[in-house]
C-alpha cells in the first residue's frame, strides 16, 4: 500500500504544477495517514495485549515512512514555490495595469490629434488584455479604475460619432462570438473546467465595452440565459453530489448503530467474547472507509461521534482487563459526560430537537451499567437536568394550547364526516373522498395536547375500519392501511423519529426474510437428484415464492417511509 502512496505521490511531483494536483496530493496524504494511524493502532494494541503500558509504547517510521514524508515535503516545497512565482507575477502584472492606467490617464489631457491619441488609446487597451493576471483581491480595485480611466478619456475627447458606430459594432461582434463561446460551456463534462471558463467569459464580457442601444436589451437577455443554463447545469451537478453525500451519511449512520449494538453487548462482554467483538468492530471500520464523504457539517459530526464510539470501546476492553475500581471510574465518567450534556441544553427553548436529545440521553444513561457508590447522586443530577427542561416544556405548551381550540373543533367535525361516512359500490370514488378527509384532517393544524391521542386514534381508527370493508385485494388494502399508518407518523410532534423506526423495523425484517429464503434455497439442494414426483419439494419452492413475495411488499413499503421522511426533511428546510 505505502509503495503504491510513493509511486502516485513521485508521479504527481513530476507534474509541471502542483496547483493543479494539490487536490490529488491531499487526498493521498489522507490516505497516507490512515493507512500510517491503523499501523500505528495495531501496534499500540499488540504491545498492550502482551503486558505493555500504552504510555511506554514507542513506534518508529519505517523507511517508506521517512520517503514518502520527504517526499510530501518536497511537493509543499514545490507547491510554495510556485505560489511566490505566481503571487511576483501578479504584483509586476499589477504595476504594468498601474502604468497602463497611467498612460490612460495622461491622454485624457491630449487636446490635439485626436487620431492619435484615440490610436495610442487602442495600444494601452490591447496591452492591458494581453497583461497576465493579478491577485483576486486586486482586482476589482484596478479594474475599476481602468473603466474610470477609460470612460474619463471618451468624455473629454468626445470621440467622434463614427469611431463610436465603428466601436459599437466591433464590441457587439466580439460579445456576440463570447456568448457562443459561454453557450458551449454546457457541453463540458469537466465541471472544474466549465467554473474556470464561466469567470474567464464573464470578466471578458466586462472588458469589453458597450454595444448599439438597439441591440443591447437582446444581447442582455441573451447572455443572462446562457449564465443562468450553464449555472443550471452547475447546480444539478452539486445538488446530485449532496444527494450522494447524504446516502453517505445514512449509511454512516447505520454504522453508527452497529457500533452502539457492540458497545451494549460489551457491557456483559468476558473472556473471548471480546475478541468477537473486536473483530465485528474492525470490520465496521474497515466499511467505514470505503463509504464516501458527507456534507462536511455532518461528516465531521458523525466521524466524531463514530471514533467516540469506537475509543469508548476499547477504553472498556482495557478497562476490562485492568481493575475493577478503574472500570468504576470510567462508568462514572460516562455518567457525568452525560450530564453534562443535559445540563448544557437543560435551558434550551427548542423543544422538538432538545427533547429528543434529553431522551436519547437517558437511553444513553440506562445502557450503561451502575456506578456503585456514586450512581444515586449522579442520577440525582442527571435527573434534575432533564426535569428541569421537561417541566419548562410543559409550562410552555399548557399556555399555547388554548390557541389550538379552534383547530378541535374542526377536527370534530371531520371525525363526524367519516363516522357518517357510507361506502359505494365504487372503490376509486370511496378511495378519492377518503382520501380527501385525511387531507383535510392533516390540513386542520394542532390540537390540545390533552385530546390529541383522542381524536387521532378515532379518526384513523375509522379510517382503517373503512378500508377493511371496501371490496380490495389483500395487497392493495395493506398498502392503503400502512400509508394511513405513515400519515399519522406524519401528523405527530416526533415525526421523523417513528419513521426512522419503521424504516429500521422494515430493514430488519427484509434481513431475516432474505436469510429464509437462503435457507430455503439451500435446502432445494438435497431434493435436485431425486426422480418422480416430489411434493416436498413443491412445497419448498413455494415456501420461496411467498417469501419473495413478503420481500416485495416490505420493500414497497420502505419506499413509502422513504418518500414520507423526504418530504419531512424539505418542509424543515423550507423552514
Amino acid at each position: 500500500m505505502k509503495t503504491e502512496l510513493i509511486t502516485k505521490v513521485e508521479e504527481l511531483l513530476g507534474q509541471p504544477e502542483a496547483s493543479a494536483v494539490a487536490h490529488q496530493m491531499r487526498t493521498l496524504q489522507k490516505e497516507y495517514q490512515q493507512v500510517w494511524t491503523a499501523e500505528f493502532e495495531k501496534a499500540k494494541q499488540e504491545f498492550i495485549d502482551e503486558g505493555g503500558k500504552a504510555k511506554e509504547f514507542e513506534y518508529a517510521k519505517s523507511p517508506e515512512d521517512l520517503k514518502i514524508t520527504q517526499l510530501f515535503d518536497r511537493f509543499e516545497k514545490k507547491k510554495k514555490e510556485e505560489e511566490s512565482r505566481l503571487a511576483a507575477e501578479q504584483g509586476k502584472n499589477l504595476e504594468i495595469r498601474k502604468e497602463i492606467i497611467a498612460k490612460i490617464n495622461d491622454l485624457s489631457q491630449v487636446s490635439e490629434n485626436v487620431g492619435s491619441a484615440i490610436k495610442k488609446l487602442i495600444e494601452l487597451q490591447a496591452q492591458w488584455k494581453a497583461t497576465g493576471a493579478v491577485s483576486p483581491h486586486k482586482y476589482k480595485d484596478i479594474q475599476g479604475e481602468y473603466s474610470k480611466a477609460i470612460e474619463e478619456f471618451n468624455y473629454k475627447l468626445s470621440i467622434s460619432k463614427q469611431l463610436q458606430d465603428h466601436d459599437l459594432k466591433r464590441n457587439f461582434e466580439l460579445k456576440t462570438e463570447l456568448l457562443e463561446k459561454l453557450k458551449a460551456v454546457q457541453n463540458l463534462e469537466n465541471i472544474k473546467e466549465a467554473e474556470r471558463l464561466i469567470k474567464v467569459y464573464r470578466n471578458d464580457w466586462e472588458d469589453i465595452g458597450p454595444v448599439p442601444n438597439d441591440k443591447w436589451d437582446e444581447l442582455k437577455g441573451a447572455y443572462r440565459a446562457a449564465l443562468e443554463e450553464v449555472y443550471g447545469k452547475l447546480k444539478a451537478h452539486y445538488n446530485s453530489v449532496e444527494e450522494q453525500k447524504e446516502q453517505n451519511l445514512n449509511l454512516k449512520k447505520e454504522l453508527l448503530d452497529k457500533t452502539k449494538d457492540i458497545l451494549a453487548r460489551s457491557e456483559t462482554a468476558a473472556g473471548a467474547m471480546w475478541n468477537t467483538l473486536t473483530n465485528e468492530l474492525l470490520a465496521i471500520q474497515n466499511e467505514w472507509k470505503n463509504i464516501g464523504r458527507a456534507a462536511q457539517k455532518d461528516n465531521d459530526k458523525v466521524w466524531s461521534e463514530f471514533r467516540s464510539l469506537c475509543d469508548t470501546f476499547f477504553d472498556k476492553k482495557k478497562a476490562f482487563f485492568a481493575v475493577v475500581n478503574e472500570k468504576m471510574g470510567e462508568i462514572r465518567a460516562q455518567k457525568k459526560k452525560l450530564i453534562e450534556k443535559a445540563e448544557a441544553i437543560k435551558n434550551d427553548t427548542d423543544w422538538s430537537k432538545t427533547g429528543l436529545a434529553l431522551i436519547r440521553l437517558q437511553d444513553d444513561w440506562k445502557k450503561i451499567p451502575h456506578a456503585g457508590g456514586d450512581e444515586n447522586s449522579l442520577f440525582q443530577r442527571f435527573r434534575a437536568a432533564c426535569n428541569h427542561f421537561f417541566e419548562a416544556k410543559k409550562a410552555h405548551f399548557e399556555g399555547i394550547e388554548a390557541s389550538y381550540t379552534d383547530n378541535l373543533k374542526a377536527k370534530e367535525d371531520l371525525l363526524e364526516k367519516l363516522n357518517a361516512f357510507t361506502l359505494g359500490d365504487d372503490n376509486n370514488a370511496n378511495r378519492e373522498q377518503l382520501k380527501q378527509l385525511t387531507a383535510e384532517w392533516n390540513a386542520a393544524g394542532m390540537v390540545p395536547m390533552k385530546e390529541k391521542k383522542r381524536v387521532n386514534d378515532a379518526f384513523y381508527n375509522k379510517l382503517d375500519e373503512l378500508y377493511d370493508k371496501m371490496s380490495m385485494s389483500h395487497s392493495e388494502k395493506m398498502m392503503m392501511q400502512f400509508k394511513t399508518k405513515l400519515e399519522r407518523f406524519a401528523s405527530s410532534d416526533n415525526a421523523l423519529e417513528l419513521l426512522r423506526k419503521e424504516n429500521d423495523f422494515l430493514k430488519k425484517h427484509m434481513d431475516e426474510i432474505n436469510n429464509t429464503i437462503r435457507t430455503y434455497e439451500n435446502n432445494l439442494g438435497f431434493f435436485k437428484n431425486s426422480k418422480g414426483k416430489n411434493d416436498l419439494l413443491k412445497d419448498v419452492e413455494q415456501k420461496i415464492e411467498n417469501e419473495k413475495q413478503k420481500l416485495q411488499d416490505f420493500n414497497e413499503k420502505r419506499k413509502m417511509v422513504s418518500s414520507e421522511m423526504n418530504k419531512l426533511r424539505e418542509q424543515t428546510q423550507k423552514a
